[in-house]
């Protein structure tokens, strides 16, 4: 028998791969923690190529990678309202390879909507940062008439489920914000979901509807060139996003929905991988040409702690199962 092993030959990789094995066995795992990233790192965007969450990824994690010395390769995963994108972050194993990155829909909404859905964001993920909030419009069409909140919601009043809304799609941002602003403004409209912002911003321009709450960065153009009347903004839009408009909270100050983007990792993760990912996110966000370009979309930079992901998540939640539950929405 021992004649026959030693005519086996040995592989130096295999000797190696061996030794590094059993000194992985040896080392505490936070030693592992420190050289990391250690090869190239996945980032799940669960959106389509081009949209928002894909241009703030591929702009902040090319800087990360930059700042950690190795790729962070973004992998588009649309589908499902961004539930086939969670979930293969959320089976990934907890080693810091494979990063989500999610619009706030993602962890707080979905759950409401689905009643089956293959993970659980509070049970399956580690928040590593909040990424940029976004800023919206309250616009309507010129034929309305109303040029002000207070003129709207007089004008709604006078004519209950008479007055049109449009949104992105059953439990989007723009449908939940819109439900949320009905409720503290004691006013009915209709709600008309289309099939994403684009389609809807098409059909308020057209008059085909008579009011959109939306990123504000999607239909500047229209408001400066008359198409669109600007009421209120909401967020943390820049000083010179739309001189003259004011904050929705003015009027109502508990009527604001913040869609934002945030980084998770799968549930388990090591600390110090956190930590590390959520320092360089942090630099990149802080990176001038980011906050520009951030700018320039009318989004907000705005890293934290893990605990203020953390917080935003449970108290977005809540917000979001009561909003859903008067609605009466499911999706399935």
């Amino acid at each position: 028998m021992n004649r026959v092993l030693r005519r086996i030959p040995i592989h130096p990789f295999l000797v190696i791969a061996g030794a590094a094995g059993l000194l992985a066995g040896m080392l505490p795992a936070g030693s592992f923690a420190q050289a990391y990233p250690a090869r190239p790192v996945r980032v799940i965007v669960a959106n389509a190529p081009g949209s928002l969450n894909d241009t703030v990824a591929r702009l902040v994690f090319s800087r990360v990678g930059e700042a950690l010395g190795q790729q962070f390769v973004v992998d588009n995963r649309p589908g499902a309202g961004g539930s086939i994108g969670a979930e293969i972050v959320a089976k990934a194993p907890a080693d810091g390879y494979t990063v989500l990155n999610a619009v706030n829909t993602m962890m707080v909404v979905n759950p409401f909507l689905y009643s089956k859905l293959a993970y659980d964001p509070l049970r399956d993920f580690e928040p590593v940062t909040v990424l940029v909030k976004v800023s919206e419009v309250l616009v309507v069409h010129p034929s309305l008439g109303t040029k002000t909140v207070k003129d709207f919601v007089a004008f709604a009043k006078a004519r209950p489920k008479q007055v049109t809304y449009a949104s992105g799609g059953n439990g989007h941002p723009t449908h939940l914000m819109m439900e949320l602003f009905q409720r503290k403004a004691g006013i009915a409209l209709v709600h008309v979901p289309y099939k994403g912002t684009s389609p809807g911003v098409q059909a308020l321009v057209s008059g085909e509807v008579a009011s959109f709450n939306i990123a504000i960065g999607l239909v500047r153009e229209h408001i400066a060139n008359g198409k669109l009347y600007a009421l209120a903004m909401t967020g943390f839009p820049s000083k010179d996003a739309l001189p003259g408009v004011p904050p929705l909270t003015a009027f109502y100050p508990d009527a604001e929905y913040i869609p934002w983007q945030g980084v998770f990792v799968p549930k388990g993760t090591p600390q110090e991988i956190v930590t590390r990912l959520n320092a360089a996110i942090g630099k990149a966000l802080a990176a001038q040409e980011v906050t520009a370009r951030l700018k320039a979309l009318d989004l907000t930079a705005s890293s934290g702690s893990p605990g203020d992901l953390d917080r935003a998540v449970h108290a977005d939640m809540t917000l979001n199962r009561d909003l859903i539950k008067s609605i009466g929405l499911k999706l399935d």
